[in-house]
């Protein structure tokens, strides 16, 4: 899926005002009415243009966005599979739900993604990289206590991961802008 920078074609540091103008005109650009015979497709991105005004034209929203473009997903180091290592069928169910948890979050799917996290975790806690990605997904979904949440339990796992501790001091301050502006 396309970033709201993408759809406006506006760079990251764009201002309100550039974002408001790019808006206007890429609207009279798409619009159904100019595009004759491609009316499905005008149609189509005229709604994914408003969608990415809406966000980026607010700053709440806008600080959002940026943080979920931002965060990658924790890979898993691969399975040691050999004459004399093999993964437990408990690693061997993570593995799969994990997979299909990171399948499910770049599809955008955030709460799936949490099932199949989750169905990871109960399969086997220590999985690698796991309470990083469930807090990524509750992100996605602006459950940000949980996001939080689940971060903690990742650092106190992974002590070194500088990765987490910056994602908790950025989740806490959109949490801080949300405050500000008064959304709940």
């Amino acid at each position: 899926m396309k970033s709201g920078y993408e759809s406006l074609k506006v760079m990251p540091n764009a201002t309100t005002q550039e974002i408001k103008d790019a808006f206007r005109y890429l609207l009279f650009q798409y619009h159904p009415d100019h595009n004759k015979g491609r009316e499905d497709w005008a149609v189509q991105q005229t709604m994914q243009l408003v969608e990415a005004y809406h966000v980026l034209s607010d700053p709440v929203r806008r600080a959002h966005h940026d943080l979920m473009r931002g965060v990658k997903l924790k890979e898993p180091p691969p399975l040691k599979k050999g004459l004399f290592s093999k993964p437990s069928e408990k690693t061997l169910a993570a593995e799969g739900y994990f997979k299909a948890g990171a399948e499910r979050f770049r599809a955008d799917e955030y709460e799936q993604a949490i099932v199949a996290f989750r169905k990871a975790f109960e399969a086997d806690p220590d999985y690698p990289g796991l309470q990083y990605n469930l807090a990524i997904a509750f992100l996605g979904i602006e459950r940000f206590n949980d996001a939080l949440q689940w971060l903690q339990e990742h650092a106190g796992r992974n002590k070194e991961d500088q990765d987490a501790r910056v994602l908790y001091t950025k989740i806490g301050g959109l949490m801080s802008k949300r405050k500000a502006a008064g959304v709940a």
